[in-house]
């Protein structure tokens, strides 16, 4: 053959492969057709097609993936807010064939160790999991479509809305798509916005309120891709004592004499320009940003009370370590490398929030997202309004609530920054002479003779266990030195008697540690509770017209008096955790090392102030304020922030006993505090039994000298109240069955005294007492059996 004849045979073999190459190669006439956003992942959006896809260059390369919503449902109830920030899964991408699948990381299970072996031990011994399969573009560059990854509800949003009672809605693929606009990356993290829309045959209450269709929910969702930071990062170990948030992991590595579960403190990076135990510039300060969308005078408040943190980084040896300022005009909030306070609106007051996005490896905060939720300040200012109703100086009583309403947003501000540093709640604050943000605080009212006195509501700037918690988590010394410093750090806390109680021991009703409680003042619950019910007392009497704003009618009036009359519910949970209360440390000193019922004389003291509050003069509004409470005008209606009525549109006075009664008593009869109280007593016989308990609040209630006039009502309703909750506790299946024997011999005890004032009474109160006696004897053996059928709800009280 000749050599022209050979070089057109191999030009005729290999043109079809160089056809078939061009014609097979897609990837870039989807490049060439879409809006490109190139960054930490590149990602092409065609426009025509309205696909999304992704350029799988990243591969085998672990990184994290997290839900957010950029827009929120606009319900505290339901929960989905504007800025809520979704789990945080570490995962990568990976290459099968033509395929790329995009798993999620076990971090729950691991080997700290060099041997490959063991590490590959752990990571055979538990599951993965897949979240999503795709198949990549034919073509140079290798493209995926993320659309069925990203038009999906990783974010838990149905399952949400059932937890909330909201009913079964379905995500609806045909009407969810992805928002070019949103499609963004950066240089640490990429973005993707999609809108979402959930159906359901039947509106959820909740939704129908805030939704133009409740049975079509329209959301935008936000998926983020984001970078791991670089290994660098020591993580800091966990000390419950610390007062930090934390990861924990088991670590297989380990050896058998040492903890498997492995536990660190969450912390930005913070380093120093000249390393060791002198103070120092930084090599990159932690700045916040406010969102700009905050109205005046709340952003400079907000920025004021986020900035209290930055005397705590100075003290613990940072110069200029820590600065919050106003997001630049030119800055994209989405950027990773931007921690912002966001501002947030609901259709009813809310939570606020303090979260992070951390590096599950180490513990390092890469980005701190603040939630503040923007009706919060109403109601505090709500409250101040009630608080100043008597003043005759009107100019002074504006201007004071507005001033406590602004102390109360630097706090908040504060505090949930305080909690995207790294930091935990301190419950057990309030008893230290609040030495710490991370508590919530209940405004603090005094006297001035006889006029309410509200010029120091909250404190100012941040608490001295504050600093010790950013020292302690952030301090950087040499070496050598650090385990000796964060030593001397506890030792110092101990030493001025500095408590820290977190969650787990201080919400719940049953919670037992007597100095942890939410929304309390005061180093003694009692004595406060004691206290306040004098300045409750003294705001009531006061209370007039003029806790309304200037265009409300009077008929909100009623609306503006709850918070008034329940001024005391939160003291009154802080006072009964006196009762079968406890006291420990999580400390390694002394107070560490033991813990305790408190004393019996303690516990007595709560019980006759907590008993006072049940009294019909405690609870009984006076008539000419009664009679100003008049039925809603017009157009407006009642709310969540009204009190219940057994009376149709009429203000009900038995149902605001009834409520703040029942409130007091169910806190007394907890299963869990009325087991404490047992096996307290049983330890030592000076301790307040279950029987003297009982005893005591029957003699307070339902055995007492019967009231005249007004009170009457309210004294048959408590009464009502306090069986109802007894007859709850006994079939409680948390009540011990030593309890539960107390508890029969006090209601067959109460039956017989029933019967006697049946005989001694006059036909009305008689009718009374025959109720409660039958009621009794039926509940006995009927868990069903209720004396007040459908108890009216209490208006929420949190968050303030």
């Amino acid at each position: 053959m000749k050599p022209s004849t050979i070089a057109l045979a191999i030009a005729l073999a290999i043109t079809p492969a160089v056809n078939a190459v061009a014609a097979t190669d897609n990837s870039s006439k989807i490049v060439k057709a879409s809006q490109i956003a190139e960054g930490f992942i590149n990602l092409f959006y065609e426009k025509q097609s309205g696909d999304l896809y992704l350029e799988a260059n990243r591969l085998n390369q672990p990184f994290l993936l997290l839900t957010s919503l950029p827009h929120g449902v606009g319900s505290n109830d339901i929960g989905l807010d504007r800025g809520q920030l979704g789990f945080t899964r570490m995962v990568q991408f990976e290459r099968h064939g033509p395929y790329l699948i995009l798993k999620q990381l076990n971090t729950d299970y691991r080997a700290s160790t060099d041997n490959a072996a063991e590490q590959r031990a752990v990571k055979e011994a538990f599951a993965e999991s897949v979240l999503w399969r795709g198949k990549i573009t034919p073509g140079k560059r290798a493209l995926v479509s993320i659309n069925d990854l990203v038009v999906n509800d990783l974010h838990g949003i149905s399952d949400v809305l059932e937890q909330t009672k909201q009913g079964s809605y379905r995500l609806d693929k045909e009407k969810s798509l992805i928002l070019p606009e949103g499609v963004k990356s950066f240089e640490r993290n990429s973005d993707v916005d999609v809108l979402l829309t959930f159906n359901a045959a039947k509106s959820g209450e909740q939704v129908a309120q805030v939704t133009p269709d409740g049975k079509h929910l329209s959301l935008r969702l936000r998926y983020s891709f984001i970078a791991l930071p670089d290994t660098d990062f020591k993580a800091r170990p966990y000390h419950p004592m610390s007062g930090y948030l934390s990861d924990d992991y088991l670590d297989y590595g380990t050896e058998v004499n040492q903890d498997i579960v492995k536990r660190h403190l969450l912390r930005h990076r913070l380093e120093k320009v000249t390393p060791g135990d002198a103070p120092s510039e930084v090599v990159k300060p932690i700045i916040y940003y406010l969102d700009p969308g905050v109205p005046e005078p709340i952003r400079t408040a907000l920025l004021e009370g986020a900035r209290w943190w930055e005397a705590a980084f100075t003290e613990a040896g940072f110069i200029n370590g820590f600065k919050v300022e106003l997001l630049p005009e030119d800055a994209d909030p989405q950027d990773i490398r931007y921690n912002v306070i966001q501002w947030v609106h609901r259709a009813t007051r809310g939570w606020s929030y303090g979260s992070a996005i951390a590096d599950p490896r180490t513990g390092e905060i890469i980005k701190g997202h603040v939630t503040l939720g923007s009706q919060r300040v109403r109601q505090d200012h709500l409250i101040a309004r009630g608080l100043t109703a008597g003043w005759e100086d009107r100019a002074a009583a504006e201007e004071a609530s507005m001033a406590l309403s602004l102390a109360r947003i630097r706090q908040l501000s504060a505090h949930e920054v305080g909690h995207t540093l790294g930091l935990d709640h301190n419950f057990a604050a309030s008893s230290n002479q609040n030495s710490s943000v991370m508590d919530y605080p209940h405004p603090k009212v005094t006297l001035n003779g006889d006029n309410i006195d509200i010029s120091a509501p909250y404190d100012e700037g941040i608490g001295v266990w504050d600093k010790f918690a950013v020292a302690y988590g952030y301090g950087q010394w040499s070496e050598t030195s650090q385990a000796v410093k964060q030593a001397q750090l506890m030792q110092e806390v101990e030493a001025q008697g500095l408590r820290f109680i977190g969650e787990a021991d201080s919400r719940s009703r049953g919670a037992s540690h007597a100095y942890a409680s939410l929304w309390d003042n005061g180093s003694d619950p009692v004595a406060e509770l004691n206290r306040l019910a004098q300045v409750r007392g003294v705001a009531i009497s006061q209370f007039s017209a003029r806790a309304l704003l200037a265009d409300q009618p009077v008929a909100e009036l009623s609306d503006a008096f709850v918070p008034i009359y329940l001024l005391n519910r939160y003291q009154i949970t802080a006072a009964a955790k006196f009762i079968g209360g406890t006291d420990y440390s999580y400390a390694e000193g002394v107070a560490g090392h033991s813990w305790h019922y408190l004393a019996p004389e303690l516990q007595q003291g709560a019980l006759d102030s907590l008993l006072a509050t049940l009294a019909p003069s405690a609870l009984t509004i006076p008539t000419e304020l009664l009679d100003a409470l008049v039925p809603k005008a017009g157009n407006y209606q009642a709310t969540r922030e009204s009190f219940d009525s057994s009376l149709g549109v009429i203000t009900d006075p038995l149902g605001m006993a009834e409520v703040l009664s029942r409130h007091t008593v169910k806190q007394l009869l907890t299963p869990q505090r009325l087991n404490r109280v047992n096996q307290g007593f049983l330890f030592d016989k000076e301790q307040l039994s279950v029987v003297s308990l009982v005893n005591k609040l029957m003699a307070a209630t339902l055995y007492s000298d019967i009231p005249n006039g007004s009170e009457l009502g309210v004294w048959m309703r408590v009464n009502a109240v306090v069986l109802d909750e007894l007859l709850a506790s006994y079939h409680s299946d948390t009540v011990t069955s030593e309890v539960k024997a107390q508890l029969f011999d006090r209601i067959n005890y109460a039956q017989k005294q029933l019967s006697r004032k049946v005989k001694r009474s006059s036909a009305y109160e008689a009718a009374h007492f025959e109720w409660l006696r039958h009621s009794l004897e039926k509940g006995l053996s009927d868990s069903k059996v209720k004396l007040i059928q459908t108890p009216l709800t209490m208006p929420p009280g949190s968050p303030i």
